[in-house]
C-alpha cells in the first residue's frame, strides 16, 4: 500500500498530465517559402516550348461558338512566358495575352502582396491556398492560387479583375513528363465583359532547355 504522501504526489501528477494543453499544431510555411519551394522544382530548367491545342466554346451575347485552336507556349527562365495561338478568331485573341500575363512563382512575390496561407483539402491531398493583391495599379483586383502541399506544383490560379471579370486556370500534372512536373493539360474558365468561355488546353511534347528568340516574348498585336 502506498503511503499518503506518495498517493498525493501521484494525484497531482495525474491532474497535471490530464490538464496539460495539447501541443500546438506545426506552423504553416509562409507564402515566400511555399513559392520558393515551387520555384525550386524547376531548378535546372532554363526554357521550354510546347505545342498546345485549345478546345472549348466561347459565348458571345446569346451565341455559343465552338473553339478549336493550336499554338505554342514558351517559357524562358527566370520569368518570361508567352502563348502564341495560330489564327485565333477575333473573340479569342485576348486569350494568349491573358494567359501570358499570369506570371510565375518568380514574379508573384514581386508583383503581389500575399497573405498568410491557409490549407484546404484538394482531391486526396492537402493544398496551400495563397491570396494576393497587386502591389501596383493593375486591372487585376486579386489573385488566389492553390499549391500542392506534397509536390509544391501550382494546381490552380484564379484572377478577379477590377471590371468584374474572372479567370480560373486549373492544371493537371503528371510526374512522368520530366523531373520538372510540367503540366499535361489545363482547364480555363473565363468570364469577361462581352464574352465568356470554357476551354481545355492540352500540352504536347515539351522541348526543354533550347534557345528561344527574345522576339517570342514581345507583346503580340
Amino acid at each position: 500500500m502506498l503511503p499518503m504522501r506518495a498517493l498525493a504526489t501521484s494525484a497531482v501528477a495525474l491532474v497535471v498530465t490530464v490538464s496539460a494543453p495539447p501541443a500546438p499544431p506545426s506552423a504553416l510555411p509562409d507564402a515566400a517559402t511555399i513559392l520558393q519551394r515551387s520555384q525550386a522544382k524547376w531548378q535546372g530548367l532554363t526554357s521550354y516550348q510546347v505545342p498546345v491545342t485549345v478546345a472549348g466554346s466561347v459565348r458571345v451575347a446569346f451565341i455559343s461558338v465552338p473553339v478549336h485552336m493550336t499554338g505554342t507556349q514558351y517559357y524562358q527562365s527566370p520569368d518570361r512566358q508567352a502563348l502564341h495561338l495560330n489564327n485565333p478568331p477575333s473573340y479569342a485573341r485576348g486569350l494568349g495575352d491573358t494567359l501570358s500575363a499570369m506570371g510565375t512563382p518568380q514574379t508573384w512575390l514581386r508583383d503581389y502582396a500575399i497573405a498568410a496561407p491557409v490549407t484546404q483539402p484538394h482531391g486526396k491531398h492537402t493544398a496551400y491556398v495563397l491570396a494576393g493583391t497587386p502591389k501596383r495599379s493593375s486591372r487585376v483586383k486579386s489573385m488566389t492560387m492553390s499549391v500542392s502541399a506534397t509536390t509544391y506544383v501550382i494546381e490552380s490560379i484564379t484572377f478577379a479583375y477590377t471590371n468584374g471579370a474572372s479567370l480560373v486556370v486549373t492544371f493537371l500534372h503528371h510526374a512522368g513528363i520530366s523531373q520538372y512536373r510540367l503540366a499535361r493539360s489545363a482547364t480555363v474558365t473565363a468570364h469577361f465583359p462581352g464574352y465568356s468561355g470554357n476551354a481545355t488546353i492540352t500540352y504536347g511534347a515539351y522541348q526543354l532547355n533550347q534557345p528561344i528568340p527574345a522576339s517570342v516574348f514581345q507583346q503580340q498585336h
